[in-house]
C-alpha cells in the first residue's frame, strides 16, 4: 500500500534535520488506526478546531455497571456513532465490545485497585479499495479502589 498519509505524531523537527525536509508518512490503514485511536481517547469538546470530534464513551468512565450487556451495548453505540461521524474512509462499520474487571493488588500500600478493561473491535470496509479491515484497542476505565 502506498504511504500517502502523514504519520502521527507529527515530527516537525524533520523540516530542520532531514535532508529532504519531509514529514514521515504511513499507509491508509495505519492512518485510520491512528485516527481511531485518537478518536477513542478524545472527549467531545477537547479538540479545538472540531468540538464534535471524540467519543462519548468518556461519559461512562466512572459509571457503575449494573448490566454488563446493556453497558457494552451503550458503549458500542457511542463508538459506532463516533466512527461513522469522524472516519469517512470506512463504511459498513460494526463494533464489538467486551468488558472485564482487572484487579491489581499493591502489597506495599495494602490496597486493591479494580479497573474496567474494555476490549474494542472495530470492523469496516475500506471505501477506497473495497477491502475489509479491522482494528483492536484495549482501554482501562474507571479506577475503583478499596483498602
Amino acid at each position: 500500500m502506498e504511504k500517502s498519509n502523514y504519520k502521527l505524531p507529527l515530527q516537525l523537527s524533520a523540516f530542520q534535520n532531514d535532508e529532504d525536509g519531509q514529514l514521515e508518512r504511513c499507509t491508509i490503514l495505519e492512518s485510520i488506526d491512528q485516527n481511531l485511536d485518537l478518536l477513542l481517547t478524545t472527549c467531545p469538546g477537547e479538540h479545538v478546531f472540531n468540538k464534535k470530534f471524540g467519543s462519548r464513551i468518556w461519559e461512562m468512565d466512572f459509571e457503575r455497571v449494573f448490566s454488563q450487556s446493556k453497558w457494552e451495548e451503550k458503549f458500542s453505540g457511542f463508538v459506532l456513532e463516533s466512527v461513522r461521524e469522524n472516519e469517512k474512509r470506512l463504511s459498513d462499520v460494526t463494533v464489538q465490545v467486551k468488558i472485564r474487571e482487572v484487579v491489581k493488588e499493591d502489597l506495599s500500600s495494602n490496597s486493591v485497585a479494580i479497573r474496567k478493561r474494555v476490549d474494542i473491535h472495530i470492523f469496516g470496509l475500506l471505501t477506497e479499495v473495497n477491502q475489509k479491515c479491522g482494528f483492536t484497542y484495549a482501554m482501562y476505565l474507571g479506577p475503583l479502589s478499596k483498602n
